[in-house]
């Protein structure tokens, strides 16, 4: 399904379903632009897959060994890397940011989780910076960081439990938390000569999936993240409903339409 287009306060903001067709948004962005925006994206998972992952996965399966589950037969077909492999760099040649049509093909072959390293290997970003809350930490010098805080900022518990949860997915849009996670990628960055995530034109991504409950969209000091939207060169959001309940707090009843109508007051209030 295409993205939805809007403007705010004149920013361009992009919304899809799904967060692997933000690839769309994210090709369109590119061409507007000289080089390669930076991204920085906002999600509970870190969607960083490997590019056309499952895709090349079914397309180069084997039939071998007949095996026997609860008394029905079925085929085991277990994974051909190296094919899997060298279909990659033909999938990522066809896939050019300045031809429409060819980003649109290559999303009918992306998953969920996989659009990342797709938009990083194909050059529509130049690098990734993922604040996400699945504990996710395969970094890969200079090109893809990632940070996630284990529970709320000030807990000092030794064992997390619920109550843990509820407090630190509260603070996720709070200036202390992104202020906290922000220094630690840029710490990251440092180490490796990059430059900080601000330091460069970049697309804010946010997945709402990221948002677990109603006080976690309602910051009492969203100053860091106004701050983030209004130096954005475009934002796009991913309302991924199934995700957004699938992940929510129990007793919330967040959803992604809940969540994207009150996203966007975000943005005007940070815009105009």
């Amino acid at each position: 399904m295409p993205h939805e287009k809007t403007t705010i306060g004149g920013k361009d903001v992009y919304v899809v379903k799904s967060h692997h067709h933000v690839l769309q948004s994210w090709a369109e962005i590119r061409r507007s632009l000289t080089a390669a925006p930076v991204l920085l994206t906002l999600d509970h998972h870190t969607d960083t897959e490997e590019p056309f992952y499952r895709h090349r996965a079914d397309a180069t399966r084997r039939l071998t060994t007949e095996v026997n589950c609860s008394q029905t037969p079925y085929l085991l077909q277990p994974l051909d890397v190296a094919a899997m492999e060298a279909r990659l760099p033909g999938m990522i040649a066809n896939l050019r940011y300045d031809d429409e049509a060819s980003v649109m093909h290559a999303i009918d072959k992306l998953h969920n989780d996989e659009h990342v390293w797709t938009a990083i290997k194909a050059r529509i970003v130049s690098r990734g910076f993922v604040i996400n809350l699945s504990h996710g930490n395969s970094s890969e010098h200079s090109v893809l960081y990632e940070t996630s805080s284990f529970c709320a900022i000030g807990c000092i518990k030794a064992l997390h439990d619920d109550k843990c949860a509820s407090l630190h997915s509260a603070q996720v849009l709070e200036s202390v938390y992104l202020d906290q996670r922000l220094k630690a990628l840029d710490t990251m960055a440092a180490q490796d000569g990059v430059l900080a995530v601000e330091a460069e034109p970049y697309v804010l991504d946010i997945d709402l999936d990221y948002f677990h409950s109603e006080r976690a969209i309602e910051p009492d000091d969203p100053t860091t993240f106004y701050r983030l939207v209004r130096k954005a060169v475009a934002v796009t959001i991913a309302t991924e409903p199934t995700w957004v309940k699938d992940v929510r707090e129990e007793g919330s009843n967040v959803t992604g339409e809940s969540l994207l109508e009150r996203m966007k007051r975000h943005l005007t209030t940070a815009l105009t």
